[in-house]
């Protein structure tokens, strides 16, 4: 972890709040200090200032001190909120599956750029586009970075990939069609920024998110809790 001695200031996506009676823990993701936590009691929060920019996925430089296991937020300078999760409950549970996966596959502190990266290209998409499929994109994309399943090039040479596949379909009980097995390079390849969204099937999106849950959870090694919320509404 970079010395944060006098302040450290960072660009962050709100991964998570958890509330509590008196205090809120807010879970970021930083290009440079990798996952972080904040506890902020709610009183702070009244007068710190574009704390309303804490909403989960949204953008902010913030600045940081050491505080224990945590860090202590002393500035926000916000960026853009994401607004498509205020109302909708399909958007904030769908947001909620990213959140613990990103969550459970990354330690603290455990820096990643790539992971950033889509973590921030993923916010960006959902403020506009399907948070359904952002979150199915990124969830497959999130495995591939934790090293859960081989990166996008290697499905796109098929190099060792039949091996993986084998491994997927015993561990989750799950024979993932031939139309899945092709749109896989397309997902774990997809560049955010590009205009044009990945075009499948309804029913290969089904699968690709059902085969997600269930490899995310067999890889983590526990039920999801966003999972059965999602499953709940």
């Amino acid at each position: 972890m970079n010395n944060l001695n006098g302040g450290f200031n960072t660009p962050a996506i709100v991964v998570s709040r958890k509330k509590y009676k008196l205090y809120s823990v807010f879970t970021f993701i930083t290009p440079s200090l990798g996952i972080i936590r904040a506890s902020l009691p709610h009183k702070r929060l009244q007068s710190l200032r574009n704390a309303s920019y804490l909403r989960p996925f949204s953008a902010m430089y913030i600045t940081v001190v050491q505080d224990g296991e945590f860090v202590k937020v002393t500035q926000i300078d916000g960026s853009y909120v994401v607004e498509s999760l205020d109302t909708n409950l399909d958007h904030i549970a769908y947001a909620a599956v990213a959140s613990e996966l990103i969550q459970e596959l990354f330690a603290l502190y455990d820096v990643d750029r790539k992971v950033f990266d889509a973590v921030v290209n993923y916010s960006k998409s959902i403020r506009q586009r399907n948070v359904r499929l952002g979150t199915i994109i990124l969830g497959w994309q999130v495995l591939s970075l934790a090293g859960a399943m081989p990166q996008g090039q290697a499905f796109v040479s098929g190099d060792g990939i039949d091996v993986f596949w084998d491994e997927l379909c015993r561990g989750t009980h799950i024979i993932p069609s031939v139309a899945l097995r092709k749109a896989m390079p397309s997902i774990l390849t997809y560049r955010w920024g590009d205009t044009q969204p990945i075009e499948l099937p309804g029913i290969v999106w089904i699968e690709l998110e059902r085969l997600l849950f269930a490899y995310g959870e067999q890889e983590i090694g526990k039920p999801l809790q966003s999972v059965k919320f999602l499953m709940s509404i």
